[in-house]
């Protein structure tokens, strides 16, 4: 049976802590390097050998850094909408809905993602924010009503 977290009880799956959460976003960013380096040779490069040659690129070419952007944010969003990303599978913590419900759904994985930009903007204090909250919630696990939760 689901436990809601917002009443969680003693008995309840324990909240995930901020070193585990940390090293399943840095195993997420190294997935996500791979990718990039791969779209950045596949794209880049030609690009590159075009303008070394004296010829412009196409008008059609797609901006490197949309499509980026375009796949940060579809991972996560998919990932966190399916509950894990290949990091927090990798230590067995898993996202959950403040009410226990796993998976948290798409709307809610794009809201937490959201969430993490504005984490960020301020000196990182949405995600320094978990060290001290005692449910272990940064900015965006409360913007999008999220728990980070071990298996």
């Amino acid at each position: 049976m689901n436990q809601p977290y917002d009443q969680k009880e003693e008995n309840g799956p324990e909240l995930a802590g901020a070193g585990q959460r940390l090293a399943a976003y840095l195993m997420d960013l190294v997935v996500l390097s791979i990718i990039y380096i791969a779209l950045v040779f596949l794209l880049g490069l030609p690009a590159a050998d075009s303008v070394m040659a004296g010829r412009s690129l196409p008008s059609d070419y797609p901006p490197i850094y949309l499509l980026m952007a375009a796949i940060g944010i579809g991972y996560y969003t998919y990932f966190f909408g399916m509950g894990q990303t290949p990091g927090m599978r990798l230590l067995e913590i898993k996202l959950v809905r403040a009410d226990g419900v796993t998976p948290v759904g798409f709307s809610r994985g794009l809201l937490r993602w959201a969430g993490m930009e504005i984490s960020g903007v301020v000196l990182f204090l949405g995600y320094l924010w978990i060290l001290i909250d005692k449910k272990k919630q940064g900015w965006h696990d409360k913007i999008a009503r999220t728990y980070v939760v071990k298996e």
